[in-house]
């Protein structure tokens, strides 16, 4: 790579890093091109050389964003409650995956799902996120055989909101996940025989 090259990918490089940590903080549609050429060090005229749209530069930084969140393959979703012998250890693990998740990625999946109705672009990664937490509670709750109301509570049990809910009242960690699994183990035990 010559020098020229290597200064232009390092340049987009931070133009990216810089737009990730300002969508991280402020939020997609409010981070302007003059804040992301700020935190860059760039001009305003280098941004746009280097990304002429918000669609030419959602897909370079939705590669960093994916890559933080970690989200779980549909291959290791199904090996994910391998060896957890029992339905609390399942439940128990399907919240920790799912708080480990939003603890590495919390602000990107709330500003994914608060603005994608007015950036359109954002859907497909909102769809991705949705997807991958519906198919970890379907694994996780499978051997129980829940009903409808069962899967949709444990589902808004492990939801983002729930999450930062809890996280706001101080809570520690493993405190939030012991509360949640309790409370999803209690919900599939006392509705069973509930209308599918």
């Amino acid at each position: 790579m010559t020098k020229r090259a290597a200064a232009l990918a390092d340049t987009r490089a931070r133009i990216v890093a810089a737009t990730v940590e300002a969508h991280s903080e402020l939020g997609v549609q409010p981070t302007s091109w003059d804040e992301i050429a700020r935190r860059a060090g760039v001009g305003v005229g280098t941004v746009y050389r280097h990304f002429r749209s918000l669609d030419d530069l959602l897909p370079a930084c939705g590669r960093i964003v994916e890559e933080t969140m970690a989200l779980p393959t549909p291959d290791h979703i199904a090996r994910a409650f391998d060896g957890a012998r029992s339905s609390r250890a399942r439940v128990q693990r399907l919240v920790q995956l799912v708080f480990d998740i939003y603890e590495r990625a919390a602000p990107f999946i709330d500003n994914i799902r608060n603005e994608r109705k007015r950036l359109p672009q954002l859907d497909p990664w909102h769809q991705m996120i949705e997807s991958t937490l519906d198919a970890l509670v379907r694994e996780a709750l499978g051997p129980m055989s829940p009903n409808r109301a069962q899967s949709e509570i444990a589902r808004a049990l492990v939801d983002l909101a729930t999450w930062q809910a809890l996280k706001q009242r101080d809570l520690a960690g493993d405190e939030i996940v012991e509360a949640v699994a309790r409370l999803i183990s209690f919900t599939t035990r006392s509705t069973q025989g509930t209308a599918r």
